[in-house]
């Protein structure tokens, strides 16, 4: 994306120029702040609605059940004014959560996600991983692009504390809210070209 062609596009006062949350408004209607396609699981369901509670004000767009390049499926992704977010849910995980640092010979080291159970889930952050990579590709590193394991459930994903494993953040919806709605650089119509870019280049698994 060409920053400098985002620029020549507002060339009306800023103070003519809609916020964010107006811009939302008008393209997406803020009832479709979250927008859901087709039948979900109900885990799924209630991590999109635990989301759509906490952004609903704010000036962050997601777009949910998409197909990325590859054949690759997106359970949700935000974008705000700090950038996209990858979010997709954790419902198998089981608290309490810790992250284990195994250090090894000449400086080789692993980190580790286990759960309540002493099971090691770190695998479940690689595919956020690579979903977060895929989207840098898409938007050509014109914004910061991070990933969240989001834990679902009643009452204790909001006691959580949040972890980082392999630069993903684990938590629970409160604090991947907040990782969604962080503050940055990009200017209501950037957000705007953004999210219309990814609408159309990561198009719903279901019409």
């Amino acid at each position: 994306m060409d920053r400098h062609a985002h620029h020549r596009v507002a060339g009306d006062r800023a103070g003519d120029r809609p916020t964010a949350v107006q811009r939302a408004g008008a393209r997406w209607g803020l009832d479709r702040v979250l927008l859901v396609h087709g039948p979900q699981a109900e885990d799924d369901r209630d991590l999109a609605r635990a989301l759509q509670r906490r952004l609903r004000h704010l000036p962050v767009v997601m777009l949910d059940d998409r197909l990325l390049p590859g054949a690759l499926l997106l359970e949700h992704m935000a974008v705000g004014p700090g950038g996209v977010t990858v979010v997709a849910g954790a419902a198998e995980l089981i608290e309490p959560l810790q992250v284990e640092c195994l250090r090894g010979m000449f400086g080789a080291h692993a980190v580790l996600l286990r759960d309540g159970t002493a099971a090691d889930r770190t695998a479940l952050v690689a595919p956020v991983r690579e979903r977060v990579a895929v989207i840098r590709r898409l938007i050509d590193d014109y914004a910061p692009v991070l990933g969240a394991l989001c834990l679902t459930g009643e009452g204790g994903p909001e006691r959580l504390r949040a972890l980082e494993v392999e630069g993903v953040l684990v938590a629970g919806p409160k604090a991947v809210a907040e990782l969604a709605a962080r503050e940055g650089d990009l200017r209501d119509y950037e957000l705007a070209s953004m999210v219309d870019l990814l609408d159309r280049v990561c198009p719903p698994v279901l019409g």
